[in-house]
């Protein structure tokens, strides 16, 4: 008990410290397994203080240790908030086989402000620090994956009059990822420095009539790997209504890529609103997407990333619609169409690591989204399904054609219960041959209860079913796990 109290206080000590670097708190509240939040539960914790703090930390198998800070605070002209969090585990395994060189660590801490400077100027500032560390198992090349990402940016309002605002955005960060070899001539690192500036605005015609726009340029510098990189996209759109019920969104958009031709094309919306009960809106749009290495290498796990990949023409259309009854039933239905020249697919590579390519591909995509609340808003079912079809040359790796979700959630007076679901089908490996991985039952109970006025305790079982299952090739993913831990509310 007391190796655990001290694992747990330096756990949340190293989040505090963190929280306090950033002098601030993050938009996005830093959830971990076992932190549930309890409706209505600020409203009836009164504070003297106008600042909010709410600490989590949590102990369990394989001493996976969890811990959270999240700060808030509300003042006449100015917002913050702030989080930390940390999660780390040793070695994991699947019933009483522990998995060798499994053990990760994920850190995050966030700040994000909103300053309203005067009656017409407002500030909004958000930065973000991101590491991870994990054990690439019995790999004979590599022992460890890391990456990491720092961002920040600074977004100015200003409202010139009751019909026109505009904007202003810079903003930039690093990106890096490295693959720790067994032998020092097999080391993989791959660095960016990134930079993006929006600027853009709107106009009211009428009340039923706006004009807006905007444009954004990103430069990417590769830190020797390959030439710098340039994108900018420009788009002018008109919003008007036909009729009380029938909107339309007509616009142009100019694309440029420094290793690609320019793109102008004009987008399309359509909008069917007003009512009590549905919404429906139809859209198209062409343009010329860059490669975000920094936001789509965050998606999985072991690759070697190839940070200068050309940009994409797509096509993308789509059909959305929205359902509602009493605010009890919400049904959501989306329908895709998408065509890309230069689809990012990946393929595995020396060491058993994936590398990434482009071909053409079409995608044709179905989700649909349930959710009911019942008995006074106590309890809330939620339903989802995702269907994914691709059309291409050779086997698009590490994306399941089906994903289902279920989740089922009790909030009361003192308990707050939650059971959640996700089933993944089966999905290829590998692009040429017919390599699969098997899909996936995940499940997750965790259970909430409040001990004092500003005190919970909480468990939390990760993979319920005990499911042994894999979401890389070689790389198994933990079987039952269960953490126990306290929430406290200041």
């Amino acid at each position: 008990m007391k190796a655990l109290l001290q694992i747990c206080a330096r756990s949340m000590r190293a989040a505090v410290i963190c929280a306090v670097c950033v002098h601030g708190a993050h938009a996005e509240e830093a959830l971990g397994p076992g932190l549930i939040p309890v409706a209505g539960e600020q409203k009836n914790v009164e504070r003297a203080a106008a600042v909010n703090v709410d600490m989590q930390i949590g102990y369990g198998q394989y001493n996976n240790v969890l811990s959270s800070v999240n700060l808030s605070n509300e003042q006449e002209d100015a917002v913050y908030l702030v989080s930390a969090s940390l999660k780390r585990s040793d070695d994991f395994g699947y019933n009483a086989n522990v998995y060798r060189n499994s053990s990760y660590s994920e850190d995050k801490i966030g700040y994000t402000g909103n300053f309203n400077i005067s009656d017409t100027w407002r500030s909004l500032i958000e930065a973000e620090v991101y590491n991870d560390s994990r054990g690439m198992f019995d790999n004979a090349v590599f022992s460890r994956e890391e990456k990491n990402e720092a961002r920040f940016s600074l977004k100015n309002v200003y409202k010139l009059s009751n019909q026109f605002e505009c904007f202003l955005l810079a903003g930039g960060g690093e990106y890096t990822h490295r693959l720790r070899p067994m032998l020092p001539q097999d080391r993989i690192e791959g660095r960016l420095f990134y930079g993006d500036m929006n600027i853009g605005g709107e106009y009211i015609w009428s009340a039923s009539n706006r004009v807006r726009g905007k444009s954004e340029f990103y430069y990417y510098n590769y830190r020797g790997e390959s030439p710098e990189d340039m994108h900018s996209s420009s788009e002018l759109v008109d919003d008007f209504n036909l009729t009380r019920n029938v909107g339309i969104s007509v616009g142009l958009n100019a694309d440029f890529n420094k290793d690609a031709a320019p793109l102008v094309f004009p987008n399309f919306v359509l909008t069917i609103k007003g009512f009590a009960h549905a919404s429906f809106a139809l859209s198209y749009r062409y343009d010329l997407a860059p490669f975000r290495p920094e936001v789509f290498y965050l998606e999985q796990k072991y690759i070697e990333p190839s940070l200068d990949l050309p940009p994409s023409r797509v096509h993308h259309g789509e059909a959305k619609s929205e359902v509602r009854f009493n605010d009890t039933v919400t049904l959501k239905l989306t329908a895709v169409g998408e065509r890309s020249d230069n689809f990012y697919n990946y393929a595995t590579g020396y060491g058993d690591v994936l590398s990434t390519y482009t071909l053409p591909v079409t995608l044709l995509q179905a989700k649909f989204d349930a959710g009911f609340l019942l008995f006074a808003k106590s309890l809330e079912i939620l339903l989802g399904y995702e269907f994914n079809h691709y059309q291409a040359e050779d086997n698009i790796t590490y994306r399941p054609v089906h994903k289902m979700s279920g989740g089922i959630v009790y909030t009361g007076k003192l308990w707050r219960m939650e059971w959640n679901n996700k089933i993944m089908s089966m999905l290829h490996t590998d692009p040429v041959a017919n390599d699969t991985l098997n899909g996936a039952v995940i499940g997750a109970l965790g259970v909430q209860r409040r001990m004092l006025e500003s005190f919970f305790a909480f468990v939390r079982a990760e993979n319920i079913y005990n499911y042994r299952y894999n979401l890389r090739d070689g790389y198994p993913e933990p079987g039952i796990t269960v953490l126990f831990g306290t929430r406290i509310l200041i």
